[in-house]
C-alpha cells in the first residue's frame, strides 16, 4: 500500500506542536488536572521573567502564588481578559480547561504582555492632555478678550466713538481705526469682533510696525518649504489662514510696504490667498480691521500708501479721540488703574487731590497707555496707600510747569520750595536713601552733599 505523504506521524506532529507553540507571540502554559505545569513556551518565560526549571513539573499554585488556572481546571469555567502584574510587567491572561472526551485533563493559560501597550496608552493620554492644553492656549491666543462693556469712559467724545463701533459691528464692512498711539484702538477692534457674528471664530492681531518688512509677508500669508532661506521645514500657515472665518486686526497698517499692500489688496478683492513660494490658492472669509496713528490720506497724497487699498480698508472709518480731549475720562481711568494695583502694604490705593489736579493739567501724549504706566510706576514708588505728587514720574512734574500749576495758593517761593521737596524725595526713592544714593541725588541736582543734607533737614522739620 502506498504511503500518503500528507499524513504526519505522531512524533512529527508532536515536534511540530512544540515548534508552533514556541513561535507564538503570546506566552503559553499548560498544566495537568492536578495543577502541575507540563509545558511553558519561551514567550511565557520571557514575560514573567522566569527560567524553565523554576516552573516546569511543579505545582502552579506554589511557583505562581495567586495563580487562577488551578481554579479554572477545578471548576471547568474559563476566564478571559484577566489583568495581572508581575513586578513592573503587566499582562492579560486568557484561561481555559482542556477537555478530552468530555473529561477535564488540565488547563491552558495564554498571556499577552501589555507593558509597552500600557506605556503607549499612557503616553497617548498625556499627549492628548497636552494637545487639549495647546488647543486651549491657541484658542486663548486667537480670541478677543475685551468687549464694549469692558471700556471705561463717561465723556461724550468717546461715547460717540463706541456707538459708531457698535453699529460697525453689526455689518461685515472693513473698518479703519485712526487715532494717536495709546488711545485704545485694539480694544475697540476686540469689542467689534465680540459684538459681531464672527465672535466665536478667531481674532488674530499683528502689529505691522513690529515685524521686519521682509518677514511680514510670510507671517501674514504663510510660506512653503524652501521658499526662502530660513523657511520652516514643511512650510507654515500664515495669520490669514488662522483668521479664516474670523477677524484679522492689522495694527499700524501705515507701516506696511507697497509690495505687500498690493498683495493685501488682491486678497481683499479676490477673497483668496496663496503662501509665499506656493501656487495653490485658498478661499478665505475674513473681516479686516486696520488701525493707524498716521494720516493715511496724507500718505496717499504723497504716494506712500496705495489709494485703492485705502478705499478698501476705509469702508467704515472710526476716529478715536486723544485722552487730553476726554477730560471726564482721565480721573475715571486713573482710579480704575489704581484699583488694579496694590502697594507693598497690600492696601487700596488712593489718588490725592493734588495728583488729580496734575493729571487734569497734563496733556497725556501717550494717552491711556501712558496713564496706565504712570499709575503702575506711582504704585511701585509708593510705600503708603495714597499716590502723592512725589510718587509721579519726573517727566509729568516738569512738563509745562505742572509742578507749579497744581499748587493752590501760596507765594511763588512757597510753591518752588514744595516742588523742590517733591523732586528730592522722588529721586531718593529711585536711588535709595543711603549715603551712596544721596551722593547720586546731589550729583543729579547739581548741589553738594552738604546742601542736600540741609534741604533734607528742612523737609523733616516741615
Amino acid at each position: 500500500m502506498t504511503e500518503d505523504k500528507n499524513i504526519l506521524d505522531s512524533g512529527t506532529l508532536a515536534k511540530w506542536s512544540i515548534d508552533i507553540f514556541d513561535s507564538l507571540n503570546e506566552g503559553l502554559l499548560i498544566a495537568d488536572k492536578t495543577g502541575i505545569v507540563q509545558y511553558v513556551n519561551k514567550q511565557y518565560l520571557g514575560i514573567i521573567g522566569k527560567k524553565a526549571e523554576d516552573i516546569l513539573f511543579q505545582k502552579l499554585a506554589e511557583v505562581r502564588p495567586g495563580a487562577i488556572l488551578p481554579t479554572v481546571i477545578k471548576t471547568g469555567q474559563g476566564m478571559n481578559g484577566v489583568y495581572r502584574t508581575d513586578g513592573k510587567v503587566e499582562y492579560i491572561v486568557d484561561m481555559s480547561p482542556i477537555r478530552v472526551s468530555g473529561e477535564i485533563i488540565g488547563g491552558v493559560s495564554i498571556i499577552r504582555d501589555i507593558t509597552e501597550v500600557k506605556k503607549l496608552a499612557d503616553e497617548l493620554g498625556r499627549a492628548q492632555n497636552r494637545l487639549k492644553d495647546l488647543q486651549g492656549t491657541v484658542k486663548g491666543i486667537l480670541s478677543a478678550k475685551y468687549t464694549f462693556g469692558d471700556l471705561i469712559y463717561s465723556s461724550s467724545e468717546f461715547r460717540s466713538c463706541v456707538a459708531l463701533a457698535e453699529r460697525a459691528a453689526l455689518s461685515d464692512a472693513n473698518i479703519l481705526l485712526q487715532g494717536e498711539s495709546g488711545t485704545g484702538k485694539e480694544l475697540i477692534a476686540q469689542g467689534v469682533h465680540n459684538a459681531s457674528f464672527r465672535k466665536h471664530r478667531p481674532f488674530v492681531a499683528i502689529n505691522c510696525a513690529a515685524v521686519p518688512a521682509n518677514l511680514l509677508e510670510s507671517e501674514l500669508f504663510g510660506h512653503t518649504e524652501g521658499s526662502f532661506t530660513g523657511s520652516k521645514k514643511g512650510g507654515k500657515p500664515g495669520l490669514l489662514h488662522l483668521a479664516d472665518g474670523g477677524t484679522l486686526f492689522l495694527d499700524e497698517i501705515g507701516d506696511m510696504g507697497n509690495d505687500l499692500q498690493a498683495k493685501l489688496l488682491r486678497m481683499l478683492q479676490e477673497k483668496t490667498i496663496s503662501r509665499v513660494g506656493g501656487l495653490e490658492e485658498k478661499k478665505i472669509d475674513i473681516r479686516i480691521i486696520c488701525a493707524t496713528h498716521q494720516d493715511l490720506e496724507l500718505m496717499v497724497e504723497k504716494k506712500n500708501f496705495r489709494q485703492d487699498l485705502y478705499y478698501r480698508i476705509n469702508v467704515f472709518p472710526i476716529f478715536l479721540p486723544p485722552l487730553r480731549v476726554r477730560k471726564e475720562d482721565i480721573l475715571l481711568l486713573a482710579k480704575y488703574f489704581a484699583d488694579s494695583y496694590r502697594t507693598v502694604q497690600k492696601g487700596p490705593v488712593k489718588i490725592s487731590a493734588e495728583v488729580e489736579k496734575i493729571f487734569l493739567a497734563y496733556d497725556w501724549p501717550g494717552n491711556i497707555r501712558e496713564l496706565k504706566n504712570t499709575i503702575e510706576f506711582s504704585c511701585n514708588m509708593n510705600t503708603g496707600r495714597e499716590i502723592l505728587p512725589e510718587h509721579l514720574p519726573s517727566r509729568i512734574l516738569t512738563h509745562a510747569d505742572i509742578g507749579l500749576q497744581y499748587i493752590n495758593g501760596g507765594t511763588l517761593a512757597e510753591r518752588v520750595k514744595k516742588f523742590e521737596r517733591q523732586n528730592i524725595l522722588q529721586l531718593l526713592r529711585i536711588h535709595d536713601d543711603t549715603t551712596g544714593g544721596k551722593k547720586k541725588v546731589a550729583s543729579i541736582l547739581g548741589i553738594s552733599i552738604a546742601s542736600l543734607y540741609r534741604r533734607l533737614q528742612d523737609i523733616s522739620r516741615n
